[in-house]
């Protein structure tokens, strides 16, 4: 039996929907707590030129903190929304020289190819946009594939009212 995908009550590739979201998304619980934890854990690696990715990076709240801590770190932002996209560019204008957007869905078979290796990939309560459970094991294989020996996997997860951290580290 397939199940059907969870739909998603907004549309983040318009720019209304994106829009609103970033409106509210820092007064979400716990933001500013996760944000922390993902630079302490970027700075533990104690790598200078860290090359990161963020997966689901919307409009770059977290890789403006990121790269406002870590000055010789650069940051691929994989995102399906050209809308989420232009909102980051304009959040990190400064920053350009050490950003690259790449528009893809994570749910795609081959997103990741292309992309290279990585001392971290991040994500930020994205992974729940895979809309259904099937594809996580997918995505978690592929993203071992872009991890460099020695760097980190960090995802924030949502559930039900919970808060899962998972690192993986050294795969």
């Amino acid at each position: 039996m397939v199940h059907a995908d969870v739909p998603s009550p907004i549309d983040l590739r318009l720019m209304s929907d994106a829009l609103e979201w970033e409106r509210t998304a820092m007064q979400r619980p716990f933001r500013e707590e996760f944000f922390s934890a993902f630079i302490s854990q970027l700075v533990a690696l104690g790598k200078p030129n860290l090359k990161i990715l963020e997966l689901g990076s919307g409009p770059g709240f977290l890789a403006q903190r990121v790269l406002g801590v870590l000055p010789t770190a650069s940051i691929t932002l994989l995102d399906f929304s050209a809308a989420m996209h232009e909102l980051a560019r304009i959040r990190l204008s400064n920053l350009v020289e050490r950003v690259e957007f790449v528009e893809r869905s994570f749910k795609e078979p081959d997103w990741q190819v292309g992309l290279g290796h990585y001392d971290a990939v991040i994500t930020n309560q994205a992974v729940h946009e895979l809309r259904h459970k099937r594809y996580a094991e997918q995505l978690h294989r592929q993203v071992r594939t872009l991890v460099k020996e020695n760097g980190i996997y960090w995802l924030v997860i949502t559930m039900q009212a919970k808060v899962l951290c998972r690192i993986m580290s050294s795969i």
